[in-house]
């Protein structure tokens, strides 16, 4: 009989996830190539529930790609790659215990296309692990992460092509070799999954360059679970001891009401999400997914080796982001997985966002459930427009609300069985939104003193958030165990 559980693991692993393109800044220093992320401007009118990044066509690439009339938050960031020091050290006084961050593409490869690796990226990287070490912070690297050259873009539409395969292959295996002695945890592709609000910084494709625009995502898709199992292969050779993780954006909706049809509708949807881990996890195609493709005219184009590749080199752990939950209702709603209605018994934020922690004590639980492998939360927090009081102290009780609620759901989930061993908050200091990029939807511990134009000190503050998260590392979140959901 199992004996029953009480609290997190005693070596569970706390931190915080941040990306590369949304902090270190520095977008053109030591040999960097220009980015998918280098092009994104921040539009101050922009209506932050619609997200214009997601799908672009060739007009808006172009108006977009070194516009002298946009400002690029992205190309500054919170210049955490000359500070990162900085960053660190007070991650250290709040006992992070690990960390998630990302390699950028294009420090290494600039265009994707180099036959050698640029030294001062590969030399930047080494210098940020050896920082983490010294505090005995985990590193867990994201090798893809919203950022592939812009060259690849526009010889190749992106994901698109075949060729990207053995292009990322190379840039993946480069950092393998090189950070093997450094770098335990590695996530190959950011939110793999999440073509549905992020098509353009995960594939790099460009819709009115493609005949059918939902086939191409899905034939890129194709393309990064072959390249996904390449890098396990390779990972594999390089360090047995590697661990190899695939990551899921929770898409995982519920129905609007008991109507069957909504039930229904909210399970085919469901199986949609669950098809990205269906295949890196489990090793094959489900069913379902080929009859939605044939229902869908979406002709994948597999070649021989293929799906013998994805069975054989399959990944170690699931890494998820959770935020907020969504319903459907069958009389509004179809298969496309941005189609969504409001949950009328939950209140939302600026950004549309709809605050559920019950849901992530189910979404970690179904996973669970479908694939009994190792789970971390890779991402999880509370964007908001944080006001910097006199005193320079930020009052953000919000935030730790919920947070808490977030992390006490996350302790039912494990206590009722699910194998989760981190829990990384988004973000531990203030960074660049990947939806609209801007600034001041914050989400850090630390406030970082610049406006959505890189006005201002760029001094770091401690929220009240940053005391609070230091408790419940110290505790191990027992401090949290009288908070009801």
């Amino acid at each position: 009989m199992k004996e029953v559980r009480h609290g997190f693991p005693k070596d569970f692993l706390w931190g915080g996830a941040i990306a590369a393109n949304q902090c270190e800044g520095a977008w053109d220093v030591n040999g960097k190539g220009m980015s998918t992320a280098d092009i994104h401007p921040y539009l101050p009118n922009l209506n932050r529930k619609e997200l214009d990044f997601n799908h672009l066509d060739s007009n808006t690439f172009e108006r977009f790609k070194g516009n002298d009339e946009y400002y690029y938050p992205n190309h500054k960031g919170v210049e955490f790659y000359h500070r990162y020091k900085e960053y660190f050290a007070l991650l250290h006084e709040m006992g992070f215990k690990c960390f998630r961050m990302s390699i950028a593409w294009t420090r290494i490869f600039p265009t994707g296309e180099e036959d050698k690796p640029n030294e001062a990226g590969l030399k930047h990287y080494h210098d940020v692990f050896q920082e983490l070490k010294k505090y005995g912070i985990e590193p867990i690297v994201t090798m893809s992460h919203y950022e592939m050259p812009l060259h690849l873009v526009e010889k190749y539409n992106g994901w698109s092509s075949r060729a990207l395969i053995d292009l990322f292959v190379k840039y993946c295996g480069t950092v393998l070799e090189e950070y093997k002695y450094e770098v335990k945890y590695w996530i190959v592709i950011n939110q793999i999954n999440l073509i549905q609000y992020e098509c353009f910084g995960s594939l790099g494709i460009l819709k009115d360059k493609t005949d059918n625009y939902l086939e191409a995502q899905f034939q890129g898709i194709h393309h990064q679970f072959v390249a996904s199992a390449k890098v396990v292969e390779l990972a594999k050779k390089i360090n047995p001891e590697f661990k190899m993780g695939t990551m899921l954006a929770d898409c995982i909706i519920n129905p609007y009401t008991c109507n069957p049809k909504d039930v229904e509708l909210a399970l085919r949807r469901n199986r949609m999400q669950y098809f990205f881990g269906d295949v890196q996890i489990l090793g094959e195609y489900p069913q379902f997914a080929i009859q939605y493709f044939d229902k869908n005219n979406i002709d994948i184009k597999v070649e021989e080796g293929d799906l013998e590749l994805i069975k054989e080199h399959t990944v170690d752990f699931l890494c998820v982001s959770y935020y907020y939950s969504r319903c459907v209702d069958a009389s509004k709603n179809g298969m496309d997985a941005a189609d969504t209605v409001d949950n009328p018994y939950l209140k939302a934020n600026e950004w549309g966002w709809a605050i559920n922690p019950q849901g992530l004590y189910c979404t970690m639980s179904n996973y669970h459930d479908r694939y009994h492998v190792p789970m971390m939360i890779g991402e999880n927090g509370f964007g908001y427009v944080d006001k910097l009081e006199e005193g320079n102290v930020v009052h953000d009780t919000y935030r730790i609300d919920y947070l808490g609620k977030h992390i006490r759901a996350l302790q039912n989930a494990i206590e009722d069985g699910c194998d989760i061993f981190a829990y990384c908050s988004w973000a531990p200091f203030d960074i660049i939104s990947a939806g609209t990029a801007e600034i001041s939807k914050r989400y850090g511990y630390i406030y970082v003193d610049y406006d959505d134009y890189g006005n201002g000190s760029g001094n770091l503050y401690k929220k009240d958030s940053f005391y609070w998260y230091k408790n419940v590392i110290e505790t191990n979140g027992e401090c949290l165990k009288d908070i009801e959901l």
